[in-house]
């Protein structure tokens, strides 16, 4: 059963500046970690879960277990964060946040040189540091390689309608972020794609897609007189969204890829476990629709029609496009 912390995420409404996906920038990542790890709580999809397990060693169940992975009801709908610490004084850091001194990474270079092989190369001249004192130099990610999808674009956002508007930005820019020290130029657009986002962009399009198919079928939790929630507990309500989050609960996964959670990288086997999690809770809100025996159109929002049923071969088809072509030059 999921554990509601809701005190354990800091929330800060995030204001994005719209930009063009291809607008030039003067931009680069100083890997210092102080903009994108502290005092931003971090949404998880359920994608990011089924990658996260390999940069930890863990089953999402463990995760759960730990506290690094934590629920709140948001909206009617469960929503997944990644937990918070305390950092300094006043501020809360992502429970993930690992900050090193200069000493820190000479230690590492002369104790482990496969780590200090993976820093940037500014990150890596702090280690012959001729200043004396040990001071901060970046704020690096204990799970950088599977990291979320909202610390892969942070700064930026890529709005989730682009294909219904485009003749409008894309994206938004939802932090100042950057180093004038090592900026070059570049675009979103090249900055999101070097940091993978590829592979996120069709899972989490498929996860809204199917959060509008649950809120349809009455699983959400609102108090809201227009909305006609299905007749059932808080706790089975809890459960299946909070399923979506943890793949290895499913007896399919643990069956299927036992131990899969421990390879460093498996983006085939990834993509089955996600699929599996999916039409899982698909089928089983079907299956509760089905034994409440209260007709589709008589739940969900009033005056909204009921949603189609998410195509997820549709959705996490590899040849779909995640991003607006470029537009030919006139």
């Amino acid at each position: 059963m999921a554990q509601l912390r809701a005190d354990t995420v800091r929330l800060r409404k995030l204001t994005g500046r719209p930009i063009d996906l291809d607008a030039s920038l003067d931009w680069d990542c100083s890997s210092r970690g102080w903009h994108c790890c502290v005092d931003k709580a971090i949404p998880l999809t359920p994608y990011d879960v089924v990658r996260l397990r390999h940069s930890t060693g863990k089953t999402s169940q463990q995760l759960i277990d730990d506290g690094r992975i934590t629920f709140q009801w948001r909206g009617g709908l469960m929503a997944a964060w990644l937990s918070q610490v305390p950092y300094e004084r006043k501020h809360r850091a992502c429970v993930f946040y690992e900050e090193l001194t200069n000493t820190d990474i000479a230690r590492i270079r002369d104790e482990d040189p496969d780590r200090f092989a993976s820093f940037p190369p500014n990150v890596q001249r702090a280690a012959d540091s001729q200043s004396g004192g040990s001071y901060r130099v970046a704020g690096l990610c204990g799970v950088h390689t599977n990291r979320p999808e909202a610390c892969r674009a942070f700064p930026f956002m890529l709005k989730p309608d682009w294909a219904d508007a485009p003749d409008q930005p894309q994206v938004e820019e939802v932090h100042r972020c950057g180093t004038c020290a090592l900026r070059t130029k570049t675009t979103a657009r090249q900055i999101m794609l070097d940091n993978g986002l590829d592979q996120f962009w069709r899972p989490a399009q498929a996860w809204r897609e199917i959060k509008l198919y649950l809120v349809s079928r009455g699983m959400a939790y609102a108090n809201d007189p227009k909305y006609r929630a299905l007749p059932l507990d808080v706790e089975p309500r809890t459960e299946l969204w909070a399923n979506c989050f943890n793949p290895d609960a499913l007896a399919a996964v643990t069956e299927g890829f036992p131990d899969q959670w421990q390879r460093d990288t498996d983006l085939e086997g990834d993509d089955r476990i996600l699929r599996l999690v999916l039409n899982e809770v698909l089928d089983r809100t079907d299956a509760l629709v089905a034994q409440s025996g209260v007709a589709i159109d008589d739940l969900g929002l009033i005056d909204e029609s009921p949603a189609q049923r998410p195509d997820l071969d549709e959705l996490l088809d590899p040849s779909r496009p995640v991003l607006p072509v470029i537009a030919p030059a006139a």
